[in-house]
């Protein structure tokens, strides 16, 4: 079956609508008691499979995906520190 290429029925799935920057993400976590870096915040996102979306140069994360990353990255941190 070379040079047939299958197309899907499903349409692509629409972008959330919390979509944030790593930037802005970071800065959402910095009053809270745990800071993070844009860059860890990234990291963290492509390790977990967390959906980037890309609109023109920007990397865009939903906001609820990084909550849920960096709350598990926080109990992870805690269970290592006792």
């Amino acid at each position: 079956m070379t040079g047939y290429v299958m197309q899907s029925s499903q349409p692509p799935t629409p972008p959330p609508d919390d979509l944030v920057d790593f930037f802005t993400a970071a800065a959402f976590f910095q009053p809270t008691g745990h800071p993070v870096s844009h860059s860890t915040l990234r990291r963290d996102a492509e390790a977990a499979g967390v959906r980037i979306w890309k609109r023109g140069r920007r990397h865009l994360v939903s906001l609820s995906d990084m909550l849920v990353l960096h709350g598990e990255r926080q109990d992870e941190n805690a269970e290592a520190d006792s």
